[in-house]
């Protein structure tokens, strides 16, 4: 539920009136007004005056109001609307994209001649990409690859192909995300969305030490080069091509390669850093404490995910009975224990999808946890955790809603997490039974996070985001399966 929601709620509770007088002072349709209220549908801002008006608020609570409804209206523009979109799809479809497989090795493809030092059409490009990218890796050199501030699908999809199949130790690839000052011009935020949104499937491939910096910059879009303004710099070659990855030019010369990289890193590590990575493959313990932490600031909170977090639901007395008890656990259980009782304490906005309660029912599979933490609970567990889902749906405490799948596909190991003051997590989690560890990046850039979760506002009343009925009645179904 949003701040300008709850406002409204709270506004609307201490009016003496009806609501068919309020309607009728206001000038709003009476279904209109209820809908607005329930936060449904936002209101022009000359109807929140008048609504205003006729709850006679003082004037501080009139600024407030206008303060809150200027504030959720910043991802309303299309343009920046589209870009959260394509965010949104590309994090919950990220397991996908980095999925290579029956590919060639990286030592086979190290092999492929390099001896071209001009070459034109995309496929020629993401040949040459590859292997000198393979070359490197079946190298051993620990040197970085500085990669341009922005790229190309050609380089992309060469960078995620080769680390897909890496062998040995990750290597790293740093690289520059330029930020616009000026955040009041919409086209830069979409322009800096687009540009998380093409770093995402790099976040988490298992092999890459990927290290991104946001700097400020005058321009929206700086280019670096005229004529080839994408770059992959090695520590032998260096890699130039344009924005479509027609063309590419291998540079090899070392006095070159080396003022290239020099002049990279000067940029790169006198950069302000916003996208952070709060560890590497990591155990269950980091991923609660940093939940924990972000919690703890008690602010409005909005997760897009697989399933509704069970364990939001559960008490000490379930989570006894389903958390495995065995040595190599033991020093685990207080804190998860703890972590739990906080988890219960928290009203955040979830989006989830049928398949995951379906998943649940099913064979008691909870993804907010590892497998090898917990023994899959048993139906009457499952029965009366789905019982506190219809519960606080029907409650409204918070937005608990179903997502049209169709519209933004979710994957279990994918999650979203919105945290207003705190950032944007993007959540990779281990599905395998015999593994347990998160990767998780944390975008700590007020403007986006804000930007987000307006974004999320308006999709609970648009198409993307089920009905609270439709969530209620397929939740019935589910505990008819049961």
């Amino acid at each position: 539920m949003s701040e300008l929601t709850q406002s409204l709620q709270i506004a609307v509770s201490r009016y003496p009136g009806t609501m068919a007088e309020l309607a009728r002072r206001t000038a709003i349709d009476r279904s209109t007004l209820y809908k607005i209220i329930n936060g449904q549908r936002t209101p022009r801002q000359e109807q929140l005056e008048r609504l205003a008006e006729a709850l006679e608020l003082n004037d501080e609570q009139k600024d407030t109001l206008l303060l809150q409804y200027k504030q959720r209206g910043r991802s309303t523009d299309p343009r920046i609307r589209t870009e959260l979109h394509k965010l949104l799809t590309t994090a919950c479809t990220v397991q996908e994209s980095i999925r290579h497989e029956g590919v060639a090795p990286n030592t086979a493809f190290s092999e492929l001649p390099c001896t071209d030092r001009y070459v034109e059409g995309p496929r020629a490009v993401g040949a040459l990409a590859g292997a000198l990218i393979a070359r490197h890796l079946a190298s051993g050199d620990t040197r970085p690859l500085l990669l341009s501030p922005f790229t190309n699908p050609v380089l992309d999809n060469a960078l995620i192909e080769r680390f897909s199949v890496a062998d040995g130790a990750p290597a790293t690839v740093g690289q520059l995300l330029l930020f616009a000052q000026d955040r009041e011009i919409p086209r830069h935020l979409a322009s800096d969305i687009a540009k998380l949104t093409h770093t995402l499937p790099l976040l988490f491939l298992p092999k890459m030490r990927y290290d991104a910096r946001i700097a400020p910059c005058i321009t929206g879009e700086p280019i670096p080069g005229a004529l080839m303004p994408v770059y992959l710099l090695l520590p032998e070659s260096a890699l130039l091509m344009d924005r479509l990855g027609q063309k590419a030019l291998l540079v090899t010369d070392r006095k070159a390669v080396e003022s290239l990289r020099l002049s990279f890193s000067r940029q790169y590590f006198d950069a302000s850093s916003a996208l952070r990575l709060t560890s590497g493959k990591h155990d269950f313990l980091e991923s609660l404490a940093l939940y924990s932490g972000l919690f703890a600031r008690r602010k409005r909170c909005s997760m897009i995910r697989y399933q509704p977090p069970f364990s939001l639901l559960a008490d000490k007395e379930m989570a006894l009975q389903v958390l495995r008890h065995d040595d190599t656990l033991r020093a685990l259980l207080p804190s998860m224990l703890d972590y739990l009782a906080g988890w219960s304490q928290q009203t955040p906005d979830i989006f989830f999808c049928e398949e995951g309660i379906l998943q649940f029912v099913r064979n008691g599979l909870m993804f907010e946890l590892p497998p090898s933490l917990y023994d899959p609970p048993a139906p009457e567990i499952r029965r009366r955790l789905l019982q506190r889902l219809r519960q606080a749906v029907a409650a409204d405490r918070q937005m608990l809603r179903i997502v049209d799948t169709t519209q933004l596909p979710l994957s279990p190991a994918m999650s979203v997490n919105v945290f207003q003051g705190g950032g944007i997590v993007f959540c990779q989690a281990a599905t395998a039974p015999d593994e347990l560890f998160c990767r998780e990046y944390l975008l700590e850039d007020p403007v986006l996070t804000d930007a987000m979760l307006g974004y999320l506002d308006l999709c609970r009343a648009g198409e993307r985001v089920r009905s609270k009925k439709f969530t209620l009645d397929f939740i019935d179904y589910c505990l008819r399966l049961l």
